[in-house]
């Protein structure tokens, strides 16, 4: 699908300005998204080390030492692998949920006591032009969230991942949210055949694990009615779930829902480089 960018008549504004955001990593591996306005720019998790963090934002015109916060979705180590380094070095505030600090270990907890902040389900946090909001996601850690980004009341980037099921609340903070990554970890046949021990396949399955295909999908048309425009599918399993696969199951639910699909934008987002950047124009 190509997304049909929506024309702004300039003849009668003072000025655009621009959204944009791209995810850095996805995967088991590490994850790590991007969300940048014309002056202000945060991340939403570290889960690559600080040096691969900070060469990528470098293509993308962003110094990691501009950035005006880091927000962590929860503490498992694919979404904080970078920040002991990225807190000790560069000094840049961090957001997230004290239970999940709690259960760092203590050189992680001794490198982010100067910058860590704690952050409340529902709360939101004002990092330079960005607003970032909070709201509780279902996961096996020690406190899982998702973040959704504003200027202002107007929602513009929503990130769900690692959410073993989708809830109201869920819907509910992605529902305005123009861009979206949603994680789509897995297949279900694949899952069953693979090579994960029983125990290993119960919890990703679970309703505190990871969202399937099917579950993703099934949610997309919901989102897109509700204003979701441009789609990255994020959090892919490397050995149970295809970027060809995860695709086509989000693809056909859309069509099955009788959507505009020109009008939609839907990627994936690649487990070891940058993906594309997406941008959102704002009539100022």
């Amino acid at each position: 699908m190509d997304y049909a960018s929506n024309m702004l008549d300039t003849a009668n504004i003072s000025s655009i300005s621009k959204i944009s955001t791209c995810s850095l990593s996805s995967g088991s591996s590490g994850n790590c998204i991007l969300i940048k306005s014309d002056n202000s720019s945060v991340l939403i998790d570290a889960g690559i080390s600080a040096k691969s963090t900070a060469n990528s934002l470098a293509n993308f015109g962003v110094d990691i030492t501009s950035l005006d916060a880091i927000f962590i979705t929860h503490e498992h180590i694919d979404h904080v692998k970078g920040l002991r380094v990225i807190s000790g070095k560069y000094k840049i505030p961090v957001y997230m949920m004290w239970e999940s600090f709690n259960n760092l270990n203590e050189d992680y907890k001794f490198s982010m006591s100067e910058v860590i902040n704690f952050i409340t389900p529902n709360e939101t946090v004002n990092a330079g032009e960005l607003s970032v909001e909070c709201y509780l996601t279902p996961h096996d850690s020690a406190a899982s969230v998702g973040y959704v980004v504003k200027q202002g009341e107007q929602k513009f980037v929503g990130v769900a991942t690692d959410i073993g099921c989708i809830t109201d609340e869920m819907i509910s903070a992605l529902s305005g949210c123009e861009i979206l990554y949603i994680e789509s970890n897995h297949d279900l046949e694949m899952l069953k055949t693979s090579s994960y021990p029983a125990n290993l396949k119960r919890r990703i399955k679970s309703k505190q694990g990871h969202l399937s295909n099917i579950d993703c999908a099934n949610v997309l048309p919901v989102l897109i009615k509700n204003g979701t425009k441009k789609i990255l599918l994020y959090h892919l399993s490397n050995e149970n779930n295809t970027r060809e696969i995860a695709f086509a199951e989000a693809r056909k639910r859309i069509l099955e829902a009788k959507l505009n699909v020109g009008t939609v934008f839907l990627g994936v987002a690649p487990q070891y480089e940058p993906s594309q950047l997406l941008e959102i124009l704002i009539e100022v």
